[in-house]
């Protein structure tokens, strides 16, 4: 079929037809083929800001003050100069074109870092739909620091991380989310994944992903959490499972104790698990090996080989990054601390499945 370079009739053609079903953002893009830009301007008085991106909608640029303290937001005005002559490119632009301010007018500033944090210059996530901006905050990393509390060992800490939800309109703070004595890896958003009115947050230090909900209000919502335990009623069942057991070593403690006249302590040592997300890991790893092989000796002889010499490895994985496939599916990737054996999981929120 024949196409038109005229940008005209290309308007015309988009007014009258519809593109193919999944083609309407290539047939967009072949408008860039008639308008690209034809000028430079070099030497531009900028401010002193460090300039992150523009939002999708190109409707806010995203610049932070040199000391990672303020949120500066800029509306482009976008075309400010043109030319009605014919011979163009001999003519001279007007002096205020090499200024910032004709191409960009701030918005507001806001200071979000407090108490000895600094903007996280290489996170950001836009919600295009209520023009809502996800900004990060946080401390110096703290390196070689004990693994206590079931984190990681080998993951630094940190000592506060502060999300904050704004109104990019008008650079209100809606809602805020504080993470301490954490990591989350927030270079290029990585520990953090935005699906409709979802977020996912990776805790890497203690291997848990945190799902919220963002209101149309702008408000962060609790979803649930998910790794340490996967169902909402594992972390009850357990409880009340340790708490008969220390019944029972009481009662056992005290017995021994009357029988032969001696004191026993009455702290209970604490019984190290695997969390609930790395159980389902290796039982779906099992799995999979048992059903390879029929024969029963074949089996074990691929267990031993396949598993149990290779445990301790699956038992050092570690969470990396998650992704929401859809409102119920989550694919989460599982390496090594040093970035070694990987594996991608697929994990169903409802069903608690692969």
């Amino acid at each position: 079929m024949f196409r038109s370079n005229n940008v005209a009739a290309r308007v015309f053609q988009r007014q009258i037809c519809t593109p193919a079903p999944g083609t309407s953002i290539h047939t967009a893009r072949r408008f860039y083929e008639n308008i690209v830009p034809g000028y430079t301007i070099f030497d531009v008085e900028c401010p002193d800001h460090s300039f992150r991106k523009f939002t999708e909608d190109g409707l806010y640029l995203i610049s932070f003050s040199r000391n990672h303290q303020d949120l500066i937001v800029y509306r482009p005005t976008w075309l400010s100069f043109s030319c009605k002559e014919e011979d163009c490119d001999n003519h001279e632009l007007p002096p205020k074109a090499k200024k910032f301010e004709s191409f960009f007018t701030q918005l507001y500033s806001v200071t979000l870092a407090t108490a000895g944090e600094l903007i996280c210059k290489d996170f950001f996530i836009y919600m295009e739909n209520n023009q809502f901006g996800l900004f990060a905050t946080s401390t110096a990393q703290i390196h070689d620091i004990p693994a206590v509390g079931g984190a990681v060992q080998g993951v630094p800490s940190v000592e506060r991380i502060s999300f904050h939800l704004l109104r990019l309109e008008d650079g209100v703070l809606l809602d805020e989310r504080v993470f301490c004595n954490d990591y989350v890896n927030l270079s290029h958003s990585t520990g953090v994944f935005l699906y409709d009115d979802l977020l996912a947050i990776v805790s890497l230090r203690y291997q848990r992903i945190h799902i919220l909900q963002i209101r149309d209000s702008g408000n962060l919502v609790d979803v649930r959490t998910v790794g340490e335990f996967c169902r909402e009623d594992d972390e009850l069942f357990l409880n009340s499972s340790a708490q008969s057991l220390v019944n029972f070593d009481k009662q056992k403690q005290n017995q021994v104790a009357t029988n032969h006249g001696l004191h026993h302590d009455d702290s209970v040592a604490e019984t190290s698990f695997l969390s609930g997300m790395k159980q389902r890991l290796l039982s779906y790893i099992f799995q999979g090996i048992w059903n390879e092989e029929s024969d029963p000796a074949l089996r074990m002889q691929c267990l031993k080989k396949k598993f149990y010499f290779r445990f301790q490895d699956y038992v050092d994985l570690i969470m990396w990054k998650v992704q929401f496939l859809d409102r119920h599916h989550l694919l989460i990737k599982f390496g090594s601390v040093d970035g070694g054996v990987r594996f991608l999981f697929y994990y169903n929120l409802d069903n608690i499945s692969k």
